[in-house]
């Protein structure tokens, strides 16, 4: 005769969840309610958390679709370099244009990119806009002379700094002739205080009225380095062969004329004859404080 087996106590949920059999049946059916209405929440929350992060994946592909190439705006480039910069500058995006204009790297990768061309001088900020467009703000280096060599001339700012291209005569820019070191990468210094005083006497004469008779500044006996007892610097005008012998360069005169006595001569000059020579083929202003002589 098979034993009976003894059933197996089951234990009551009070032993469970202790207190929970004393808690009222009407109170016990709202604490279940709420507890399954805030796992309903959080599902519903997931959902929606998944269903947005689609939705921004998904419209972002829609957008990359329409945008084959990132486009650039070099936004506070000065007029004056529109043509001689922009096609550099252009150029230097070239490897980039394809990338995913969405990626993290996208801003360092357009500054890094623009940073080794010779004229920029400082980039301040790169900004990423919709539509794969990107907004370029920059310090620029403005030309301030041409430097003659044999064949052609090369840009420089009024820092020295070599800008890039090979140029033909422009009279756009006075020429500074005579320079000593041999020219540089675009976008570095040009060694040598030749090049530099030559600047200085550019700068000096650029905002006076009879400016634009200047064609040059010649600094081949700079320093005395050709004949000791001649000019360090002349001035070359808009007369075929026409010289103004200016002495030393700025700030390292030694019983000669200063800047401001040289000025004063070459306006003098200008108000009386409408040219900063006089009329004259060549003078020398470095000797008498208030007037120029005519070499013999």
């Amino acid at each position: 005769m098979a034993r009976k087996q003894k059933k197996k106590k089951s234990t009551p949920i009070s032993s469970r969840l202790p207190g929970w059999s004393s808690i009222e049946e009407g109170t016990r059916s709202s604490i279940a309610r709420t507890c399954l209405l805030t796992i309903a929440t959080l599902a519903v929350a997931a959902g929606a958390s998944y269903g947005v992060s689609n939705l921004d994946t998904h419209v972002e592909e829609l957008i990359l679709g329409e945008v084959n190439q990132a486009t650039f705006t070099f936004v506070d480039l000065p007029q004056s370099l529109v043509t001689l910069a922009g096609a550099d500058l252009e150029a230097s995006l070239d490897g980039i244009r394809d990338h995913k204009w969405t990626a993290s790297h996208m801003c360092q990768s357009v500054a890094e990119a623009i940073g080794d061309v010779g004229w920029i001088a400082k980039i301040d900020s790169v900004r990423r806009l919709p539509a794969g467009r990107f907004e370029i703000r920059a310090t620029y280096r403005v030309p301030e002379a041409l430097v003659q060599l044999e064949e052609y001339f090369l840009l420089v700012d009024r820092a020295g700094v070599r800008l890039p291209g090979r140029y033909s005569y422009d009279p756009t820019w006075p020429i500074v002739q005579g320079v000593a070191a041999s020219p540089p990468i675009p976008g570095s210094s040009w060694s040598g205080d030749d090049l530099r005083a030559g600047l200085d006497v550019i700068h000096e004469l650029s905002n006076e009225s009879f400016a634009h008779q200047l064609t040059g500044v010649l600094v081949g006996n700079f320093g005395g380095r050709g004949d000791p007892r001649a000019s360090h610097i002349e001035l070359a005008t808009d007369r075929a062969g026409g010289r103004i012998r200016w002495g030393s360069a700025p700030g390292f005169e030694q019983e000669e004329n200063l800047v401001a006595h040289k000025l004063t001569i070459l306006r003098n000059n200008f108000q009386r004859t409408g040219r900063l020579d006089g009329g004259y083929p060549v003078i020398d202003i470095s000797t008498f404080a208030d007037r120029f002589t005519v070499p013999g």
